[in-house]
Formats: structure tokens, C-alpha cells, sequence
């Protein structure tokens, strides 16, 4: 393909609650910082349809002809997780997905399998989304760094904010994280000392040299770097190790508050980059994990017009301590709760698919109504004339209740009927949100959570958020 081609659009997720060292430490001891902390209705592919409908904010997803899942930590190990979110954020089915995994610079690798699909014609657009919620054991050194997250980015060759302008890769057999099949919780090399000094020290700046080389710039014109690093400390070291401009390196990289969240890092890290990039920024991206990864972005024009959906900058500074360290041994399941088996049917949810994934209600034709779930007669005039009709995410409380028997993470569970913008009303529970805080009128969308695990599988579905 001739032109340019990069970066439509980007799109990055922090979860809403915060894990601090100093609520750790009450418990083992030590330990500073913070790091976010999915809800106990989230996993790698909901955070990761967040970011992606953040990134696909008022666009058009027709167009889009790829799509890219990359996580070390996918809810599914046999089965597609990126048809699932393609199926969510309403891709057309004619549509190319894969899941990419098994390396930290998984997000990078998938951003680069969707550059080339998009270079070679064989996708208009293509859609990445990175996201990691990486398990960690109880009181283990790594449950202070690992931190939960995605980002996404749309990538195309129309409107493009930052165009491609190289890459670079190099794979070495090393190992320094690690987990099994058979293994609840990451695993990691106890030596730091030795990681930095024969893994990122030697393989980062190996990747970088190499892409400078290819591309033919040198450090003193990147603009902005995004960087991949263990922790917020080692990443600040890593970043002035490789002697970019003191004015490249982010003031406060994501993973200062968010911490180290995997795959994610790099897409999260190049959606928070954007949001402050200027035209003709050059910008540095990074990636680790059994070598590592540089990508090369130039910021066109169009960014100075560009926009985030959702700024990564606000949801990193919104975020709330759990109250306790309890809670969060109960999101992450490390503590027995309740648990509801649900029913579940494979063939209810395939014929209702276009309901209660991607969100398809009914329009009347002769009076207008919009009916949410899909019926056979319009519910105000009763015409049998009815076309099918996208709802809308975002909407406003008519009317809730509380209900404190229903076995629940995160007591009370909340029930909300809202009025959705564009008419219909849509009934779920809330999420994201303090109880006390719930009030008619009050603004909020839909979110895309995992609801129960009957018959054991994940079974997902919409749930209300503070908008």
C-alpha cells in the first residue's frame, strides 16, 4: 500500500478501584505505591472492550476488517476471545480475529500483525486491544507491582493521528516471568539484579539501536517514549538508560499509578502518549518479554484535532482505594464466596446474540417506539411493523432498587431501569459505583461485565456505569 498508514485511533482502560502499598503493608508489611485493580466483574477481555469502544468512539466499525486480541491472561484458553469482543463492540461477522499471547509484547506483536494486514489491503482498518489481568499469589512481591489494564488502537490508512514509520524485533530464549497451565499464579525469577542486567538491560536497547538504524533517526529525535518496565522504579531507570531527550520521557508513565499491566502497558502507555502528542512528534515505543519490540510513530497534523473518548490521564487520577484488603481476596477469588450457578444455554445465547451482545433492540415503523428486549408487537401501538434498531450505551436513571440477599463481591447488588438516549429502556445491574451515590436522573452507560459462570463458562452481558 502507498501513502501513509499508522494510527487512526486510541483508546486506553484503568480499572476504577486502587490497591495501595500502604493498605498491603498493613497486612505483610513494606511496600509503597499503588495499582489498579479490576472489579470482581471484569477480566482481560471486558477491560479490553472498553478500550476498544473507546478507541471506536463515533466510528463507523464496518470498516473494520481485522481484528486483534492480545493478553497473557485471556479468560478462555480454548476458545476465540477476540470473536467474542468483535461480537460485543458489533463487527461485522465477515471479519478476520486472532488471539495473540504467550509473551508480555504480545500488545506489540498484535499492533504489528495489524499494520501489516492494513499495508497489504487485506483490511481497510484494523482493530488491537492488549489487555492483562495478570494472577498473582497473596503476599507475593509481585501483588504490590502487577497491575490491571488495557489499551487499543484503530489502525487504517484515512485520518490517521500517527503514521508508521518502522519496526523493529529480536527474540531471545530467556526466562524471567513465566507461568504454566497448570499454575494459578505468575512466576518470576527472585533475582531482579540478574533480569536487568542480561534481559532488559542487554534486549531493550538492542531493539531500539536496531529500529534507529532501519529508520534512520537518532535519540535525540524521539519525542515521546512508551516504555515497557517490571515496575515504576526499574522503569524509570530503563528510560533514562536509553538516553532519549530529557522532554521524551512521560511525566508520570501509567504505570506509576496504574502499575505493570502486561501486554496492556504499551497500547495503554501510546493511548496516554497521544493525548499530549503534537504534530510531527516522534514517538518511541518499546516493548518486552523473551526479547523485545520498537515501534517507531510520527504524529501527523490531524492530531492536534484529535480527541480522547476517554482520557487516560482522568481515569488514572479517578481512581478509589479499596476500602479494605479483604475485598480485594474476594475479586480475586482467593477467599471462598457464594457463588450463583446460574442456567445457562449455549443455544439461547446464540440465537439472541444480536440482542444481548451487540445491543440490537426494535424501532416501530409507524409510530416510532423502541423496544428493548426484541418482542413481537410494538409495546405502544401495537404494530407487527418493527426494524431492527441499535440502542444506545448511554441513558439516565428512571428508577432502582437495592438488594442485599442476591450473593454478591461487593454488596449490595444494584438493579437500575434507565431511559437510553435515543429512546428504549434498558434494564441491569450498576457496577463501578457506590451505592449511596445512586440517584434518579443520575447519567450512566453500559459496560460490557461478566455476569455468572453457568454451566462453566463466562457468561457476559451489559451492566450500567457511571457515565
Amino acid at each position: 500500500m502507498a501513502g501513509t498508514f499508522g494510527l487512526v485511533s486510541v483508546g486506553g482502560y484503568v480499572p476504577r478501584y486502587r490497591l495501595s502499598g500502604k493498605l498491603l503493608s498493613q497486612v505483610w508489611g513494606g511496600g509503597g505505591g499503588e495499582r489498579a485493580v479490576a472489579n470482581y466483574d471484569e477480566d482481560a477481555l471486558t477491560m479490553g472492550c472498553a478500550a476498544a469502544l473507546a478507541a471506536l468512539s463515533g466510528r463507523d466499525g464496518a470498516r473494520v476488517g481485522a481484528c486483534f486480541f492480545a493478553s497473557t491472561s485471556a479468560p478462555y484458553l480454548e476458545k476465540s476471545n477476540a470473536t467474542l469482543l468483535a461480537t460485543a463492540v458489533d463487527f461485522p461477522v465477515e471479519i478476520l480475529t486472532a488471539d495473540v499471547g504467550g509473551s508480555l509484547r504480545a500488545g506489540t506483536t498484535a499492533l504489528r500483525l495489524a499494520l501489516d494486514a492494513v499495508r497489504a489491503g487485506t483490511a481497510a482498518q484494523a482493530l488491537v486491544v492488549a489487555s492483562d489481568m495478570r494472577p498473582v499469589a497473596p503476599g507475593s512481591e509481585l501483588e504490590a507491582l502487577l497491575g490491571d489494564g488495557a489499551g487499543a488502537a484503530l489502525v487504517g490508512s484515512e485520518d490517521v493521528i500517527a503514521s508508521f514509520e518502522g519496526a523493529f524485533a529480536v527474540s531471545h530464549e530467556f526466562t524471567d516471568v513465566w507461568r504454566r497451565e497448570a499454575d494459578r499464579y505468575v512466576r518470576s525469577l527472585p533475582d531482579m539484579t540478574f533480569v536487568k542486567a542480561y534481559g532488559l538491560d542487554k534486549h531493550i536497547p538492542e531493539a531500539v539501536d536496531g529500529l534507529l538504524r532501519k529508520t534512520g533517526r537518532k535519540k535525540e529525535d524521539i519525542s515521546k517514549l512508551v516504555l515497557y518496565g517490571p515496575d515504576a522504579r526499574m522503569h524509570a531507570a530503563l528510560a533514562r538508560q536509553l538516553r532519549v531527550p530529557e522532554a521524551a520521557l512521560p511525566k508520570e508513565p501509567p504505570i506509576a499509578r496504574a502499575g505493570n499491566t502486561g501486554a496492556a502497558s504499551c497500547l495503554l502507555g501510546l493511548a496516554a502518549a497521544l493525548e499530549e502528542a503534537r504534530p510531527h512528534d516522534q514517538i518511541l515505543v518499546v516493548s518486552y518479554g523473551n526479547g523485545a519490540e520498537a515501534l517507531l510513530f510520527a504524529a501527523t497534523e490531524a492530531v492536534a484535532r484529535y480527541r480522547s473518548a476517554r482520557p487516560v490521564a482522568a481515569q488514572l487520577a479517578a481512581g478509589v482505594p479499596l476500602a479494605h484488603y479483604g475485598k480485594f481476596l474476594q475479586f480475586r477469588r482467593h477467599v471462598e464466596t457464594e457463588v450463583i450457578r446460574a442456567f445457562s444455554s449455549v443455544p439461547t445465547m446464540v440465537r439472541e446474540e444480536r440482542q444481548n451482545f451487540r445491543l440490537y433492540g426494535q424501532k416501530c415503523r409507524d409510530c416510532g417506539a423502541v423496544s428493548y428486549p426484541r418482542r413481537h408487537l410494538c409495546w405502544q401501538c401495537s404494530s407487527s411493523e418493527l426494524a431492527d434498531y441499535k440502542i444506545s450505551r448511554r441513558g439516565r436513571v428512571f428508577t432502582f432498587t437495592k438488594d442485599h440477599l442476591v450473593p454478591n463481591p461487593d454488596p449490595p447488588t444494584v438493579m437500575v431501569s434507565a431511559d437510553l438516549e435515543g429512546g428504549g429502556r434498558f434494564f441491569a445491574q450498576l457496577t463501578d459505583c457506590d451505592p449511596a451515590a445512586v440517584g434518579f436522573e443520575m447519567p450512566v452507560e453500559l459496560c460490557f461485565r461478566r455476569i455468572h459462570e453457568g454451566e462453566d463458562y463466562v457468561n457476559y452481558f451489559w451492566k450500567f456505569r457511571p457515565a
